[in-house]
């Protein structure tokens, strides 16, 4: 009795794995094929991404020297509205 349920419980588990083994086998082709996919369409948006980065960064350094004249501007108004009411 014990050999006979212990001989069903090894195929129950062989097949369990089986089933889990074609499933990681499927996950993994569908992976390596989105993965393909990818660096097809990466290789080809190459020039464009760098060339966003590029105008990004522009537009960063631009906003920074316009902050920065900005605050410069501000501080010398307050310094010359206090000279305007002290004098």
């Amino acid at each position: 009795m014990d050999s006979q349920r212990a001989s069903r419980d090894e195929r129950i588990l062989t097949s369990v794995a089986e089933s889990i083994g074609a499933t990681l086998g499927t996950i993994a082709a569908k992976a390596g094929s989105v993965q393909k996919e990818l660096t097809k369409r990466v290789t080809a948006a190459k020039p464009r991404a760098r060339r966003a980065v590029k105008e990004a960064a522009k537009r960063v350094k631009l906003q920074g020297k316009t902050a920065r004249k900005t605050r410069a501007g501000a501080s010398t108004a307050r310094r010359t509205k206090r000279n305007v009411v002290a004098g």
